[in-house]
Formats: C-alpha cells, sequence, structure tokens
C-alpha cells in the first residue's frame, strides 16, 4: 500500500514539472553587454506560434509591470516586437531572444510558450546588474564654522548589486566647481555623514554619489545652499610704512589680511598705542582708535605725547571679535618747544665760556 502511495506522489510530482516547467539557475549579466536567453521548448518542435513574454520587466509605459508582457511574437515565419525594437532580435532558426545591449530595466522572469502549449513554458531568470540610481538630495541637518551634518535617502533602485558606500562632492560658492577628485567617501552604506575640514563663514553645497559593484551612480540633486558659522578672525595685516607726521602724530599704512582669514563679516581695524616707556600704563595713557570701514589702509593718530615712543598694534575684527595684532614701534617728533630748550642750554654753556675766558685774560 505504501508502496503504491509513493509511486502516485512520484508521478503527480512528474506531471507537475512537466506542465509548469522547472526554472534553472538566472542568467546574472551586467548591463550594457549582449545576452541571448535560449527558447528549450522550440527544440525539436515545428513551430507555427512561438511567444516570449516577461515579467517585472520596466516598460517605458509600464515601470514595473506587475503581470506578464507579451514582447516579440512568431507566427507564420513573420515576427512582431512589441516592445525595445531597437536593441531586440529574435532569432529565427533557435528562436533564442537577443539583447543588444542589455539594460537593467530588462531584468524580470522571461517565458518562450511555443504553439500555444502551456508545458513549453519554462521560466528564465534575468538578472542585470548596474550602477545604482542616485540617492536622494542630501539635507542638512547641523552645522559648525568647520563641519556639517548631512543625511539622505538612499538610492531608489541599486540594480541588484548593494550599495557599498557613499561619496560626498563638495562645492564651495555659488559659481564655484564640484571638487570631484577629493570627495568624502563614507566607511559603509550609511545615509548619514559629518563632511569636516570646511572654512568658517563660507557658503557651500553638497551632492552624493551611491557606489556598488559596479560603479559609482549619477550624482544627486544639490543641496541647499548654506553657509557655515563665523569664528574669530585668523589673518593680521601687515604694517607697509609707520612714521611720524608731527610732534603730537603719527602716519601709518597697512595691507588688509587675507579675505579667507576674517572668519565672517569685515567690519574693520582697532589700532591701540602705549607709550613704551611705560609698561604698566594707565587707560588714560592709551590710545584706541576704531576704524570702521575695512576699505581705509591708511590713518593718522593725532593728540600724542611729544617726543614718545609707541608700540602701535593693528588688528581686524568681525562680529565674532577681534584678531591677532601687527605690533611696530614708532616715536613721534621732537616739538618746537624741545628745540628751544636745546637752544638756551647751548646760549647758556656760550655766556658760561665767555665770562672764564674774559677772567683769565683779565688775571693775566
Amino acid at each position: 500500500m505504501d508502496n503504491r502511495r509513493h509511486l502516485l506522489l512520484l508521478l503527480a510530482a512528474c506531471l507537475f514539472i512537466s506542465t509548469h516547467g522547472q526554472a534553472g539557475a538566472p542568467t546574472v549579466t551586467r548591463a550594457g553587454g549582449n545576452v541571448t536567453l535560449a527558447c528549450p521548448a522550440a527544440r525539436d518542435t515545428y513551430v507555427l506560434l512561438l511567444e516570449w513574454r516577461c515579467r517585472g520587466c520596466e516598460l517605458p509605459s509600464d515601470p514595473v509591470a506587475p503581470h506578464e508582457v507579451s514582447l516579440v511574437e512568431y507566427r507564420s515565419e513573420s515576427v512582431t516586437l512589441f516592445h525595445h525594437e531597437s536593441r531586440m532580435s529574435l532569432n529565427p532558426t533557435n528562436y533564442s531572444l537577443s539583447f543588444r545591449p542589455v539594460l537593467a530595466s530588462d531584468s524580470g522572469t522571461y517565458v518562450c510558450r511555443v504553439n500555444n502549449r502551456d508545458d513549453s513554458e519554462l521560466p528564465i531568470k534575468l538578472i542585470v546588474q548596474d550602477v545604482p540610481d542616485p540617492p536622494g538630495r542630501p539635507l542638512i541637518l547641523g552645522f559648525t564654522a568647520r563641519s556639517v551634518n548631512l543625511s539622505w535617502t538612499p538610492s531608489q533602485d541599486t540594480h541588484n548589486s548593494p550599495i557599498s558606500h557613499y561619496i560626498i562632492h563638495i562645492r564651495e560658492g555659488e559659481d564655484g566647481h564640484w571638487d570631484v577628485d577629493n570627495g568624502h567617501a563614507t566607511t559603509n552604506n550609511s545615509t548619514q555623514f559629518t563632511v569636516d575640514g570646511l572654512s568658517p563663514f563660507t557658503v557651500y553645497s553638497f551632492r552624493v554619489v551611491a557606489v556598488n559593484s559596479l560603479g559609482m551612480s549619477s550624482p544627486s540633486k544639490e543641496s541647499y545652499y548654506m553657509v557655515t558659522l563665523r569664528e574669530l578672525p585668523e589673518g593680521k595685516p601687515i604694517f607697509t610704512a609707520a612714521h611720524n607726521a608731527s610732534s603730537t602724530s603719527l602716519q601709518l599704512h597697512w595691507k588688509p589680511p587675507s579675505r579667507s582669514t576674517i572668519h565672517g563679516e569685515f567690519l574693520g581695524y582697532k589700532i591701540t598705542l602705549k607709550p613704551r616707556d611705560v609698561p604698566d600704563a594707565r587707560q588714560d595713557q592709551i590710545v584706541r582708535v576704531t576704524i570702521k570701514d575695512p576699505t581705509v589702509t591708511n590713518h593718522v593718530v593725532q593728540n600724542l605725547r611729544t617726543y614718545t615712543q609707541y608700540l602701535v598694534s593693528l588688528q581686524v575684527f568681525n562680529p565674532e571679535g577681534d584678531g591677532p595684532s601687527s605690533t611696530v614701534a614708532v616715536m613721534t617728533d621732537e616739538g618746537m618747544f624741545r628745540g628751544l630748550e636745546h637752544s638756551e642750554t647751548y646760549f647758556k654753556e656760550r655766556e658760561l665760556n665767555s665770562w672764564v675766558n674774559l677772567r683769565l685774560n683779565r688775571t693775566a
């Protein structure tokens, strides 16, 4: 009894396989190459009618067909192509289906039906690998003066090859070029990344590229522009000339630092003068001048002490504060009163010498 039961089960299994066909190993290929799918049911059969159908293929009119669609029909030695006429063909000798080239959108399950027989359908799984679709537009989650935290949605379709990592491209300025040679690569397929090494108070935008075993995707849409935060200036002006203009004034000339070292809105300059002979100068002995015009490159400081050497410091400032200073020593002129003082001493010495000579002559 048990033997008869096993025999009936075996016959039923054979009948099921004969009726529905048995799929073999999938055909895996790369997009851009050529691929040919054989029609096993056409062997040793006189073909009057043959049809190639596909389930899961992407068609121009139907991005992902949930049902089987007819691709090619052979009838009475005539061939009708319903889709992909420019790159798909049917071999009239063995009725194989060729793609030249094959695309990722051709991935799906194919069946070749001969003479309208259901038992002729043998599923053929075609897997076409390609680079991923572009990721989503990166969004700014947060930023500092020198870094930005980005997040994006993964590629909608990886085309049968998983994403290994992403590459972030950076563009500085609204009219700058994308730095594709120095992209920031993630260590895995996480869709969040912090970009470091940026410059303060600078306009940036970002885009993302997905990478799988086939290569890199097209870039994503660029992020919206953002501006990193300010920092204290790190550049300092350079004195080009510093000399006395009078006994109570000094003439100063300088060159501004590089704009990239200001790290914020360039608001102007601050000049500080301290008498060199007074190490612990009181506040009323220190002269402070603020120039709220970044285009100015010279200034005359007035109302200083006569014949005094000053330590003059010059620095730029932005909304965050003051930058480092450049310092030079400059001395005011002697002035008219000091010159008269020298003259009075000279005449007194001449008068004393004349009196001594007169006494010596009388003695003689």
